[in-house]
C-alpha cells in the first residue's frame, strides 16, 4: 500500500498566497483605490485638512471673482477647486513599497511649485492621509490580506 500526501501542493500554495501579499498590485493598490475619494472629498468638498481643520477661507474679493467667472457657490470655505483641475488629476502611482496617490494636474504655468505646494505652504498640510483615511486604509489592507489568504 503506498501513501501519498499533499503536502508540497499546500506548501506551493501558501507560497503563492504570501507572494500575492508582497506583490504591491494587491494589497497596497486596493488601499490606495479605497481611500482615494475619501480624500478627494475631505479637501475639494469639504475643504479640511489632513488634521481636521478648515483650509482656510476665501477673501471676499476672491469668492466674488469665485461666484461670477467660475459659476461657485457663496460658501467662502476653502475648498482647493476652481478649475476642477486638481480634483481630475488624481492618480495612483507605484513606488518601491506600493502604491501612492499622486495629482499630476497641479503645476503652475511658468512656475517652479506645484499648486499643492503653494497651497500647502499657504495653508498648512493638505494632502497628507489623515487618521480616518489612514484607519481605512489598514482596513482595506487587511481585508485584502484575509481574502488572498483565504482563496
Amino acid at each position: 500500500m503506498t501513501i501519498t500526501d499533499n503536502i508540497p501542493f499546500v506548501i506551493g500554495n501558501i507560497l503563492a498566497k504570501f507572494r500575492e501579499l508582497d506583490n504591491p498590485e494587491t494589497v497596497s493598490r486596493a488601499a490606495a483605490l479605497a481611500v482615494l475619494p475619501e480624500l478627494k472629498y475631505r479637501i475639494h468638498t469639504s475643504g479640511k485638512k489632513t488634521d481636521g481643520s478648515k483650509i482656510g477661507t476665501y477673501s471676499n474679493s476672491y469668492l466674488k471673482i469665485r461666484q461670477s467667472q467660475y459659476n461657485r457657490t457663496a460658501d467662502s470655505t476653502v475648498i482647493a477647486s476652481l478649475t476642477r483641475q486638481l480634483e481630475g488629476a488624481y492618480t495612483l502611482k507605484a513606488t518601491e513599497k506600493g502604491y501612492t496617490i499622486d495629482n499630476l494636474g497641479n503645476t503652475i504655468e511658468n512656475d517652479s511649485k506645484t499648486k499643492t505646494e503653494y497651497l500647502t505652504e499657504k495653508y498648512g498640510e493638505i494632502w497628507a492621509l489623515s487618521e480616518r483615511e489612514l484607519e481605512m486604509t489598514q482596513i482595506v489592507a487587511q481585508e485584502t490580506a484575509l481574502l488572498i489568504m483565504n482563496k
